[in-house]
């Protein structure tokens, strides 16, 4: 499908300016004439050169660079519109701790220069499974603390010796038998919250873990002999979080959470810079500040 969206971009192409496309104009114009009595093989002539102007304009390398560019932007401007409306669920404090992730991994990509375009691509998308993990933890936590936070009423250890006493004084097999599945209700709950307590502080540690990576990568920077070893680096870490991600949406998919799921890791999540020359002595000094 590939060299199709090309011709089907040829088909349409339409110079800067212009409403509708020389293409479209160029058939209307040889369907009508074609119309006219004896003119028919214009039809003919017109069918091959229209082959021959979108097989031309399909496969021009620079047309296709424009295509590719302009389907790389609608994807960007698509993901990071999904990411926004994910970050509003979000309480103001996680919503920071996401950005300040996102910032050093945007760092660790603008504090390098001279590397090779493909090669940056790479790195940032790596960074970016890194930060997409990161904020679908982020809203795993905010999911299991609405649902703890919901609980209204007593604590279940109350309401358990509460029940528990009642269950003492019944004096009817119906009113035991109703207070006795009350009561096994309430120890399921706190059974519950219990396990719900362990998963937070699991996000909690992998939370933190990714912070310390994205810090421990940004820092071997300097160590690193290429970018490439760099990319590599990147990509071993991102790889071990192939465990965290299956366990994230089991929990997504229990806590009704299947809308947060945006699939596979989004395209675009970070800047990618196109290199070029060294930063003047000021920003490289603002650089080691940070």
């Amino acid at each position: 499908m590939g060299f199709f969206r090309y011709v089907k971009a040829a088909f349409f192409a339409r110079p800067f300016g212009m409403w509708v496309a020389p293409n479209l104009i160029g058939l209307a114009a040889f369907t009508l004439l074609g119309l006219l009595p004896g003119l028919w093989g214009l039809w003919v002539i017109g069918a091959g050169l229209e082959v021959g102007y979108l097989l031309f304009l399909a496969t021009n390398t620079r047309f296709q660079r424009v295509i590719d560019m302009q389907e790389s932007m609608v994807a960007k401007k698509d993901t990071q519109q999904q990411i926004v409306n994910l970050l509003v669920r979000l309480g103001p404090q996680e919503q920071a701790r996401y950005r300040q992730l996102e910032q050093r991994c945007q760092q660790i990509l603008s504090e390098q220069h001279e590397v090779p375009a493909a090669e940056m691509q790479t790195q940032a998308e790596g960074l970016g499974k890194l930060l997409y993990v990161y904020l679908r933890l982020l809203l795993t936590r905010s999911a299991i603390l609405r649902v703890l936070q919901g609980a209204s009423g007593k604590s279940i250890d109350v309401r358990i010796s509460e029940v528990g006493d009642q269950l003492k004084g019944a004096g009817t097999p119906e009113l035991q038998k109703s207070l006795g599945d009350q009561l096994e209700i309430l120890k399921e709950r706190k059974k519950r919250h219990a396990e719900a307590w362990d998963k937070l502080q699991f996000i909690e540690a992998e939370l933190t873990r990714i912070q310390e990576q994205v810090e421990l990568i940004r820092e071997g920077m300097v160590m690193a002999t290429d970018a490439d070893s760099l990319s590599r680096k990147i990509d071993t870490v991102g790889n071990t979080l192939g465990a965290t991600t299956q366990w994230i949406r089991q929990q997504q998919e229990l806590f009704g959470q299947n809308d947060d799921l945006l699939g596979e890791t989004p395209p675009v999540l970070l800047e990618v810079p196109t290199g070029g020359n060294p930063p003047p002595p000021q920003q490289l000094r603002q650089a080691q500040r940070a």
